[in-house]
């Protein structure tokens, strides 16, 4: 075994997990360590990395992973019922910066295509910075989060177009128009065939998996059809990025959506991070000291003139001139699909790499800084339009956004058998609004055909419990029987959100071994059926129903009591 190799990984992910954790620390996105990780290894630091032709296919691998996942949250229905927000404001924005751009670099003698794509590259916001920063703000379901939210929807759709073009660029085709109506045709193509065969067999092929309760045989599955939607379209000579993006769009109308992207999401961050690195090794440092001045131009550019752009086409859509300012400064940054494209357009060799180096540090630097903007939004659009509004807490409360995936005050049912469903039918009575989660793709399917709450997936998931809003659920009940299982789903629950209340269904002495501060309440299901069991008896027997569920009453009482004593004692003593 080459050492050189062990040691060089080991030497990455020692530096990656270093500068990832500080980031974590310092409130910057992980992004930040993952470029510094690449500058700091990169051949123009320290060489230890080169471009390799590893890490290049490890980068490609987490892009088409990451379009994946878009398309799993991507949903027809509800870019139409936002149309005027995503389609109009957000393909305004795309639209008109993007032409600006392109502008811009047709002045410096770039290629008119290439310059279109370079022009997109400076439209894109970060999408896991914007997200990231606004949902610890508690910003999302704001005016200013939900326009941003819908404009970054947007522009993740149309980065599609622009990845597309590239190989078509880097054959040499830029010089043929009707290339690009044959790329199209191309393109429609592959998305009729994947959707004419994928739409029945994918969600059959997921069933039956799902079926054998092997979470490795439905991890290895869904990424078999993630790389096999990307190899359809490479051999269509289109990016791998279209075909993984179709397929999870497909994948993301089946109710194995969450299942999936718990699933994929560890894969796809890692993978995610080694492309972030790979960018990280292009940039040449030594150019923000020849540079300086084209640097903060493109920074200037990206902050302060895309801010006063947006801020303009935001206002022209109706929105209020302040809350158009906030998220135009919310979005005043470059994002992962500018640095892609600026990457591909450096490995392609389209341009010369010295003159895109400049817009490469700008873009990153931008991404430095977007924290502290998104953080300042408040200020800085008092400052951008001289308005001083009053900031009330109810905001928060009248703007939470209202989508057909967004749950709040919920509760969430693990295990949707007949308890679950029971439990289900009773909440829905009091107006309470519920999602259960199980892991019986025939029972999930059936439900789901009848209109019930129900997604496949393992409740004991981290990601699965986020997905299904853990921390705007107002309790979770778990109905099935499987007490280790059910251990394992209140340690997150926990971990996550150890607020929400959680009610059980468990034997005898089974609490015993729970920590004291959750927020955990525990049914007998054993003693609640012989009680009720022995009510009807005592009814039968001719007691009047009044004085039989007094003498109910008082056994659960004294058996609760009982072992709540119990349970004191031997905590006491130490005994079992």
């Amino acid at each position: 075994m080459d050492h050189h190799i062990v040691i060089t990984v080991l030497l990455l992910l020692v530096v990656s997990a270093s500068l990832v954790a500080i980031c974590y620390r310092i409130g910057l996105s992980p992004i930040v360590g993952y470029l510094a990780a690449g500058l700091l290894l990169g051949p123009y630091v320290s060489g230890v990395l080169n471009r390799s032709e590893l890490i290049g296919l490890f980068a490609e691998a987490g892009v088409v992973l990451l379009m994946f996942t878009i398309g799993l949250e991507f949903s027809l229905t509800r870019l139409l019922a936002s149309r005027k927000l995503v389609l109009g404001v957000g393909g305004a924005q795309v639209a008109s910066i993007t032409l600006l751009g392109s502008l811009v670099f047709i002045a410096l003698d770039v290629e008119p295509v290439l310059a279109v794509i370079l022009g997109g590259a400076i439209a894109m916001s970060s999408t896991a910075i914007t997200l990231k920063q606004l949902g610890e703000q508690g910003e999302l379901g704001m005016v200013h989060g939900k326009v941003a939210t819908g404009i970054l929807l947007f522009q993740d759709v149309a980065a599609i177009p622009f990845l597309v073009l590239l190989p078509l660029l880097g054959n040499g085709g830029a010089e043929h128009g009707e290339a690009l109506w044959l790329t199209l045709a191309k393109a429609a193509a592959v998305f009729l065939i994947l959707v004419m065969t994928g739409r029945h067999l994918l969600p059959r092929l997921l069933h039956w998996v799902a079926g054998t309760h092997s979470l490795e045989l439905f991890m290895l599955t869904v990424l078999a059809m993630a790389l096999s939607a990307a190899s359809l379209t490479l051999l269509a000579g289109l990016s791998a990025t279209l075909g993984a993006f179709m397929a999870g769009m497909l994948l993301g109308e089946t109710h194995f959506r969450y299942q999936i992207e718990a699933d994929i999401r560890p894969f796809r961050d890692l993978m995610l991070g080694v492309f972030f690195i790979s960018i990280g090794m292009q940039l040449d440092p030594a150019i923000l000291l020849a540079e300086p001045g084209v640097i903060l131009a493109v920074v200037a550019g990206l902050t302060v003139l895309k801010a006063l752009l947006m801020t303009v086409l935001v206002r022209s859509f109706g929105y209020d001139l302040f809350e158009s300012a906030r998220s135009a400064v919310v979005l005043a940054q470059g994002g992962e699909f500018g640095l892609l494209l600026v990457a591909q357009v450096i490995a392609l060799g389209l341009v010369d790499s010295a003159f895109l180096q400049p817009v490469l540090a700008g873009l990153i630097i931008s991404m430095l800084v977007a924290p502290v903007l998104i953080r300042l939004n408040y200020p800085l659009a008092q400052l951008m339009t001289g308005q001083h509004p009053g900031r009330l807490e109810t905001d928060r409360l009248d703007n939470l956004a209202e989508t057909t995936e967004d749950y709040e005050e919920h509760v969430i049912i693990c295990g949707y058998s007949r308890l679950g469903q029971g439990v289900a039918r009773i909440l829905q009575e009091q107006d309470i609004e519920t999602l259960a989660i199980d892991n019986n793709p025939e029972r999930v399917r059936e439900l789901r055909e009848q209109g019930e709450p129900v997604v496949f997936g393992d409740a004991a998931n981290a990601t699965i419990l986020e997905l299904a809003r853990i921390h705007q659920a107002r309790a979770v009940a778990i109905a099935f029987d499987d007490e280790e299982k059910a251990r394992l789903v209140i340690a997150q629950i926990h971990r996550l959100a150890p607020a929400v209340p959680v009610i059980v269904r468990r034997h005898h002495g089974w609490k015993e071994s729970m920590e004291s501060d959750l927020n955990l309440a525990v049914v007998d299901d054993r003693l609640e059926s012989s009680l009720m069991f022995a009510r009807e008896v005592l009814v039968l027997c001719g007691l009047e129903p009044e004085e039989v569920d007094r003498t109910i009453n008082l056994v659960r009482a004294r058996e609760y009591a009982e072992e709540d004593m119990f349970r004191e004692g031997t905590a006491e003593t130490g005994s079992v």
